[in-house]
């Protein structure tokens, strides 16, 4: 560690040195926690040693036997060395990371000088002067190392079967490249084809337009850097290697994508949302802008690798920056990057999926009312079309610009530094989106796929719909985070950072860090994650084989069978708790200690609170009531919309929401109507006058049922001849539909039905009667119509009997019937 120190302190440090070094203090830092951990446990063994020998003897107490007082103060003396190891291994620990941080401070410190230090300014004529000797130099270079290369019998030996291999490679790779095309690249079609046909068409055409010249080219320059690595004054020749190798890679591979991706022959199975013409356009440009950007990368890898002289460098660069700049402006345009009009909105797949295709949305502009006639100076104009990446080829236009501006001011490292770390992020975001797309259809893929290994799986996993849905999106969310980490992997370094920085830093997030002396580590919980998804899946396959293999053979009761389910269930789930939180590293020790601290609050206040919380956790675990079930508790009916561990919310028909404690679902009585099936029987009853045949009522009511479209057949309908009522016989219609959500509108539509049916037919559905007699009441009246009648010339008593008609009241008398008097 002194020597770090000492070297850390001389400054300038190398990227190898800088690497030894970091390697070095890590290997420390290993072997000293190491060190720590076993002093650690040596402590730990000798201080319960020395409990189990008891307190030493009390001030004047008789003093304890010589073998037991000397084996007393020898584990003392061990406590008391092994506490000292323990803390100087701290102290070394802390010390190597003062040191780690020092030197990744100056290795930043040294990157920002480096940037911001300023070389000779290309467009002075003191730099040109200097232009023709540092030339003659680099070209002696070159020439040297050609001829120590070319001059061997070996070496020229060894090129010619490298060129033989890339001529192998480029003879296999062509037939595989023209069976993908065909088979599976862009084709005409009728119709578009779907999204996931274009990205799985997209995919086949990049990695068949890159493959034939990606593979010989980078088999090749990694053979020759090999070779050359051994051979002597042979740096700039590995310079050039690298240079042009690179070039061509990102020539062939940003070509092949945007080929790929733009599909200018065939612009329906285009996924970039381009115009037609846009694209056609695009895709003959970006040819003459990667040989643009790939001459200015070999330039800067080959003034960078052979040690070119400063004022040759700041003009081969400024060189560079405007070969870049100029390549660059051919993207800008407007008219490259108009956007197609918005197609019709396309399904969304089964595993939920959206469509990623920018501007796929439906128009919703509504056109001017009718009533309102536009005239000749309200002339609608077309659309504008909309232009697409213009902020972005703004900020790249900019970064370009500055670049230039830079290296003629002489900040040639700095503009350099900016280019390169621009040119890459585009690169890489480029592929690693349409990788994103790739890898997303390929999850879907596997997501629907109906039968084979991988649905058994994956059914074993997870069966339903919502668990799919849930699983899919867990999946893409672990697609892009795994492209962010190798965007990261890619680009950091052009930030200055090494790889072992960039280990450090991920051994340091996954480790995590201490709060409140919790420590929360990442790496962790994601393997507790993991560890609680396998326990719960096998957990899932033993209950399916268990249920199916086993207990389906033996003639049990169903509760039964269902009561070893949710056992095992219940086991497995419990294991795979308690397995995630070892892997956690939680004390469970102290989580016992709160939790009887607070039982006795709870005990006295927080009854409540416990029975709903406890009661949350055994609808979430028995699942008697779920999200979208038709329920009905304590009179109150509606559809239940969310489930906490405390309360649960429904929302009536009436569109209320009612919060409900979950102690009420788990002790009282629930109807749910899609517990188990969707499927509900209507009940329509129907009352018929007794001189009505009734043999016919029931036939008819037996056809309405069948002779709706949503009444099922298998349980079939059915007519029951209830009773006798008071005013006549009673019917009723049962029928059974699919869906609970088709209740209300089937049994609307049924009875809608009876009621014109029975009115064609002359089937009359009689009202609730009831005849009062009052004889009092009737005597009166008699008694009073004898006096109407002996006197002459006196009105007749009238009344208005049932059918609003007024008659006398003699003649109600003598029916009896109800009546009402005037």
């Amino acid at each position: 560690m002194e020597k770090a120190a000492n070297r850390i302190a001389g400054g300038d440090l190398a990227n190898t040195e800088y690497e030894t070094l970091r390697a070095d203090l890590a290997k420390i830092q290993h072997e000293v926690r190491e060190a720590g951990a076993a002093a650690s446990a040596a402590r730990d063994t000798a201080q319960r040693m020395l409990d189990a020998l008891g307190p030493p003897p009390a001030q004047g107490a008789p003093p304890e036997e010589a073998g037991i007082a000397a084996e007393r103060k020898r584990l003392s003396q061990t406590i008391g060395e092994a506490e000292g190891r323990t803390k100087q291994t701290e102290l070394i620990v802390t010390r190597a990371d003062i040191l780690l941080r020092t030197a990744a401070d100056q290795r930043m410190t040294q990157l920002t000088e480096l940037i911001v230090r300023r070389g000779p300014v290309p467009l002075l004529p003191a730099t040109w002067a200097a232009l023709p000797e540092q030339t003659a130099y680099v070209q002696e270079r070159i020439a040297r190392a050609f001829g120590i290369v070319m001059g061997d019998d070996e070496w020229r030996g060894r090129l010619y079967g490298l060129g033989a291999l890339a001529a192998v490679l480029f003879l296999v790779a062509w037939p595989v490249r023209r069976v993908l095309l065909r088979r599976y690249g862009h084709r005409d079609l009728e119709e578009r084809p779907s999204y996931r046909q274009r990205v799985v068409a997209m995919a086949v055409e990049a990695l068949a337009r890159c493959l034939v010249p990606l593979v010989p080219t980078l088999v090749l320059s990694g053979a020759l850097v090999g070779l050359l690595r051994d051979a002597a004054d042979a740096g700039p020749l590995t310079a050039l290697v690298v240079g042009v190798s690179g070039g061509l890679t990102a020539y062939f591979l940003v070509t092949g994508v945007a080929r790929a991706t733009l599909a200018p022959d065939h612009p329906s199975w285009q996924l970039a949302n381009l115009d037609p013409d846009s694209a056609r356009r695009l895709v003959r440009r970006v040819p003459l802008v990667m040989i643009g950007l790939a001459l200015a990368g070999t330039g800067i890898a080959l003034s960078e690798g052979m040690f070119t002289p400063p004022e040759l460098r700041s003009i081969t660069g400024f060189g560079t920056m405007a070969l870049i700049a100029v390549s660059l402006l051919f993207l800008y345009p407007d008219h490259l990057w108009l956007a197609a009009p918005p197609p019709e909105a396309e399904e969304t797949d089964d595993c939920g999926c959206p469509d990623p295709t920018p501007g796929a949305a439906v128009d919703v502009t509504l056109p001017p009312p009718a009533s309102a006639p536009a005239t000749e100076a309200e002339e609608v104009l077309p659309a504008r079309p909309r232009v697409v990446g213009l902020r972005l080829r703004l900020l790249i236009g900019a970064v370009a610009l500055a670049s230039l501006v830079a290296s003629g001011a002489g900040y040639l490292v700095g503009a350099i530094y900016a280019s390169k770390l621009m040119l890459t992020t585009l690169i890489i975001g480029g592929v690693l989106l349409v990788a994103r797309g790739v890898l997303r259809e390929l999850l879907c893929v596997l997501l629907e796929r109906g039968s084979g290994q991988v649905a058994e799986v994956r059914d074993i996993v997870i069966a339903t719909d919502r668990g799919r849905r849930m699983l899919g999106q867990a999946g893409r969310t672990v697609i892009d985070g795994l492209l962010l980490t190798v965007a990261a992997f890619f680009l950091l370094p052009l930030t200055g950072m090494t790889l072992s920085e960039m280990k450090g830093l991920a051994d340091g997030f996954l480790s995590g860090v201490t709060v409140g002396g919790v420590r929360i580590a990442p790496g962790d919980i994601m393997s507790a994650l993991m560890v609680l998804g396998v326990v719960v899946a096998v957990t899932r396959f033993i209950q399916r084989q268990l249920d199916e293999r086993i207990l389906g053979r033996v003639n049990m009761d169903d509760g039964v069978r269902n009561s070893i389910r949710m056992g095992v269930g219940y086991l497995g789930t419990t294991m795979a708790v308690l397995m995630s939180v070892g892997t956690l590293g939680l004390d469970l020790s102290s989580l016992a200690m709160i939790a009887s601290a607070l039982s006795v609050g709870i005990g006295f206040g927080l009854q409540n609170v416990v029975s709903n919380f406890i009661s949350g956790l055994i609808m979430l675990v028995e699942r008697p009531v779920k999200v979208g079930d038709w329920v009905v508790v304590n009179g109150l009916e509606g559809t239940v919309r969310r489930i906490s561990v405390r309360a649960t919310e429904i929302q009536t028909f009436q569109r209320a929401s009612v919060i409900i404690p979950n102690s009420e679902f788990i002790s009282k009585s629930v109807v749910n109507w899609t517990l188990k099936d969707k499927t509900t029987r209507i009940e329509i009853k129907v009352r018929i006058t007794y001189d009505t045949d009734a043999r016919h009522v029931y036939a008819l009511l037996l056809r309405i049922g069948y002779g709706h479209a949503q009444v099922l057949r298998n349980p079939e309908p059915v007519v029951m001849f209830r009773d006798f009522g008071p005013s006549g016989p009673e019917f009723e219609l049962r029928c059974f539909v699919a869906n609970t959500e088709h209740i209300i509108p089937v049994r609307n539509e049924l009875r809608l039905r009876i009621l014109e049916q029975f009115r064609e037919q002359g089937i009359q559905m009689p009202f609730d009667q009831q005849t009062v007699h009052m004889p009092k009441v009737e005597a009166m009246l008699e008694v009073l119509l004898a006096e109407r009648r002996a006197q002459s010339g006196v009105p007749e008593l009238q009344v208005v009997a049932d059918g609003g008609k007024v008659v006398p009241l003699a003649d109600t008398l003598i029916d009896r019937g109800p009546r009402t008097a005037t």
